[in-house]
């Protein structure tokens, strides 16, 4: 005879000490949770984590702030379900999935897991592919937290709360407290900046990775979301941001002063060779070198580091300081140059949804833009990218003026650590095994690189048509987990320090032109063209054509003559010459810099160019 199922208890019919029991529980797990995240999360280098964990054990409001949203996770699950187990394994897993995703970005990037970053998970989880990911102690804990508290709650906690009307009131009020929190203490400025300051962690105050890590992670990824949706700049009205475009609109490019643009953006380019004691070999950087008497030069200071290539790409192709995603179609330089006739296109040796370009060229204003799928035997090296340029360049329709704007992918990272190319292309000298093997890779690529910008502006030197050619590079590389290897090789990335910020921020551009541009310019394309944010970049290539531009070009042209640095990576500008955060800049600076958002911020929304949408 079969033995009957035995029915669940209700809570109700617990006795009065198992109520008392589970009522307790409930916020205990959810403490437990945070505290778990705390110590994952609370990592800058493998040296800080202990610190960094017990300094938020000693700042009572940064503590809340990353145990409540836990605790109310907890008794969300709980009313929803009515089981205590669902209660702490679905918060769990959520929590620690994202505290894992946090880990090991900062490890891989030194840059932390923000809300906006869900809407290109699929990107990160292609770029994460390509790194090794070490099963460390701080993510075995996590995951043993996670594989006790399921045994423990599954096995010996198994009642039900069966009245569901109750349940329910109670989930809502939950739910309410949580969207409550979430608009007003998880997204207060006043607190993230004034309040749940960390006194006791020994941070560098001017990098945002360390001021983020010191307020925990489930606090400042909250926190994030603030910017993932973005908010007008502070004093803006659209009256003011018509105010201050007034004066401008769009001029036409002079008939007979029409050149051809080709522009290069590479990954992860930059001289390493002009800090004296890295031990590259001359002619890694010999080809670069040789160009720059017969080019404009200079430096782009970039928003990101050791990636987020797509930032720097959206600054040029549009000339804004602060990058989004642009969804719809986008006032950019790209319509401008289509309104005056020009056909544009691009390529990309990489993926269509590789940061979501596939929808996002087309939106600001690409005419066609290829990716390595769309070319039968193509390959993410520069041998094959160059060919392709050359191939797009050459069957070009001759009859209209071109602007072709393409992406590099050789010398994406990670660069191995444990094995070399055959060629030696540095002094090992003093440099640990890890570090020596990272940098010859990363040479290898370069040196690859700049033979091939070389050869490819010989290449038009004798076109009879006018063409320009300008490179630069989209952010500094990433060599090794904590920077260990800039530490290695002695460069100087202390974001307290101007210098610091320089090297961390830099990459060079340079911009040449062959006879025929110069003859229908004016202009010799020599000289220094100085350090200037990547959103001026297209004022100098138009400046040196003679081209007045665009009614973003020309207040672009007016702040640029002021403000020459617009770093949203690290809220720092340079206004006069000065370098200042944000924070302190006078009135009549502060002027400059806010009414360049204000202004960005309308001209990003009104979008001026319908004709040209086909």
């Amino acid at each position: 005879m079969r033995a009957e199922k035995a029915p669940s208890r209700s809570i109700e019919e617990y006795p009065t000490g198992k109520k008392i029991f589970t009522a307790v529980l409930l916020p205990v797990m959810g403490v437990c949770i945070g505290l778990v995240s705390l110590f994952v999360c609370g990592i800058l280098d493998t040296d800080l984590g202990w610190t960094m964990f017990l300094s938020y054990l000693h700042e009572p409001l940064i503590l809340a702030l990353n145990l409540i949203p836990c605790v109310l996770l907890v008794w969300l699950f709980f009313f929803l379900t009515g089981r205590v187990w669902p209660a702490f394994v679905f918060p769990a897993a959520l929590v620690f999935a994202l505290s894992a995703i946090n880990y090991y970005k900062i490890r891989i990037r030194s840059e932390t897991f923000l809300v906006s970053d869900v809407a290109i998970a699929g990107e990160a989880a292609g770029i994460i592919s390509r790194y090794k990911l070490e099963l460390s102690g701080r993510i075995l804990l996590m995951i043993g937290a996670l594989v006790f508290g399921t045994l423990f709650t599954v096995l010996l906690l198994r009642g039900k709360w069966k009245n569901r009307r109750a349940r329910l009131i109670c989930a809502a009020v939950t739910l309410a407290a949580i969207a409550a929190l979430g608009v007003t203490v998880y997204r207060s400025t006043d607190v993230y900046y004034n309040k749940a300051v960390n006194k006791t962690a020994e941070i560098n105050v001017w990098s945002d990775l360390q001021v983020y890590v010191s307020k925990g992670f489930l606090y400042p990824f909250a926190y994030s979301a603030k910017s993932a949706f973005p908010e007008a700049p502070e004093g803006y009205s659209e009256a003011r941001a018509k105010a201050i475009l007034a004066p401008y609109e769009d001029a036409d490019i002079p008939a007979d002063k029409r050149v051809n643009i080709i522009s290069v953006m590479l990954e992860a380019y930059t001289d390493l060779s002009e800090h004296p004691q890295v031990p590259v070999h001359d002619d890694v950087y010999a080809p670069l070198h040789a160009l720059y008497p017969e080019c404009v030069h200079g430096h782009i200071v970039a928003n990101v580091f050791g990636g987020g290539t797509v930032n720097t790409e959206r600054n040029f192709l549009t000339g804004y300081a602060q990058a989004e995603e642009y969804r719809k179609n986008t006032n950019s330089y790209l319509w401008y140059l289509r309104s005056q006739g020009y056909y544009v296109e691009g390529y990309h040796a990489g993926d269509s949804w590789f940061y979501n370009r596939k929808n996002v060229e087309y939106n600001l204003g690409m005419e066609r833009f290829g990716f390595l799928d769309d070319y039968t035997d193509a390959s993410r090296f520069d041998s094959s990218f160059f060919g392709i340029l050359t191939d797009l360049y050459a069957d070009r329709d001759k009859s209209v003026p071109y602007f072709n704007y393409s992406i590099t992918y050789q010398n994406h990272g990670a660069y191995s650590a444990t094995g070399s190319p055959d060629a030696s292309y540095l002094d090992k000298g003093s440099l640990s095994d890890a570090s020596y093997h990272i940098l010859n890779n990363y040479f290898h690529g370069i040196a690859d690189t700049s033979q091939r910008m070389r050869d490819f502006i010989d290449s038009l030197r004798d076109d009879e048509a006018p063409v320009i050619v300008v490179f630069f590079g989209d952010h500094m590389p990433w060599l090794g987990d904590g920077n260990s290897v800039y530490h290695e090789l002695g460069i100087n990335i202390d974001l307290g320090t101007e210098e610091g910020f320089f090297h961390y921020y830099t990459t060079p551009y340079l911009i040449w032109a062959n006879d025929a541009a110069k003859a229908v310019t004016g202009s010799d394309f020599a000289g220094d063209g100085g350090a200037i944010s990547a959103c001026f970049l297209m004022n100098r290539i138009f400046a040196l054509c003679g081209w007045k531009g665009s009614a973003w070009m020309q207040f672009n042209a007016d702040t640029l003559a002021r403000a020459d640095i617009l770093n949203t990576g690290n809220s720092l500008y340079r206004v006069d010459g000065e370098l200042i955060s944000g924070y302190l800049l006078e009135d009549d600076q502060k002027d400059v810099v806010w009414n360049h958002k204000i202004a960005e911020y309308y001209y990003k929304r009104h979008f001026l160019y319908q004709e040209q949408v086909r």
